[in-house]
């Protein structure tokens, strides 16, 4: 696989996700706003920047789900953004398959609505 190639698709989509770093139970939750998804993780914008290979415990919450998804990923980018942003990606870790059942079911309905 090319490194512009990826292994899932990503849909574009913007909804509020927490996040902190795992282990770090003093450290708030922090309120980013996603800027994509996909089967295997998420692209999101934050205020604070993460450093590449952080562990992040991960909060998603959507009006479809009962209870928010709690998931762990890898912050795999870490990139400065226009007004002083930072856009960060990451890559969903230990998926449960009820876990991964429910980010697929929302990858697929979302898919579906940008067709």
């Amino acid at each position: 696989m090319g490194s512009t190639e990826r292994r899932f698709q990503r849909i574009p989509e913007s909804f509020h996700m927490q996040c902190r770093r795992v282990g770090s139970f003093t450290e708030a939750w922090r309120r980013v706003a996603t800027l994509d998804l996909s089967a295997g993780g998420a692209g999101f914008e934050c205020e604070e920047p993460y450093e590449p290979s952080d562990t992040l415990e991960l909060r998603i919450e959507l009006p479809s789900f009962r209870a928010p998804l709690l998931l762990h990923g890898r912050v795999v980018r870490s990139r400065p953004r226009a007004g002083g942003m930072v856009e960060c990606a990451v890559e969903f870790l230990d998926v449960t398959p009820a876990q991964q059942g429910a980010i697929d079911e929302l990858v697929q309905f979302l898919s579906k609505r940008i067709e």
